[in-house]
Order: C-alpha cells, then sequence, then structure tokens
C-alpha cells in the first residue's frame, strides 16, 4: 500500500516543482500536494481501497504525509 501511494503522489505532484519526499514528511508544506490534488487523492483512496473516507475524517493529520495516510487507510479497511 505504502508504494502505491507513493507512485501515486510522485505522478500526481500538486507542483512540478515539489521534489523527494519521505514517509514521515509533510507532503503539504513539500508542495506535494495542496487543496485541490488532496480531493483528488480522497478519491483515488476511496477507489483504489474501497473505503469511504467521511468528511470529518479529511483532516491534516490523516492525509499530511505518507505514513498518515497509509494508517488511516488500513484504519478504514478494518
Amino acid at each position: 500500500m505504502k508504494n502505491e501511494i507513493r507512485t501515486y503522489l510522485t505522478n500526481n505532484r500538486a507542483s512540478s516543482e515539489a521534489g523527494q519526499f519521505d514517509d514521515q514528511e509533510s507532503l503539504l508544506e513539500a508542495g506535494v500536494i495542496d487543496s485541490m490534488a488532496m480531493v483528488d487523492l480522497i478519491a483515488h483512496l476511496e477507489k483504489t481501497y474501497s473505503i469511504t473516507i467521511d468528511e470529518d475524517d479529511m483532516v491534516p493529520e490523516n492525509f499530511d504525509s505518507v505514513e498518515a495516510i497509509v494508517t488511516y487507510v488500513t484504519g478504514k479497511q478494518g
């Protein structure tokens, strides 16, 4: 899952100037995602992992790093 998410983020960066990022790094601060890219990421996660992401869960703590995304999606999958 982690590799798939990293690949998606790398291929769909919000900014072409965003450099490499590690799994704990803030994707927002690194310029990898912005608010529009976040919407696309959430749609991708819902489709790819057959989950529904509640509006209340759309907070930076759940989506600001690869690690946070993996933890969140894993929790949603049960």
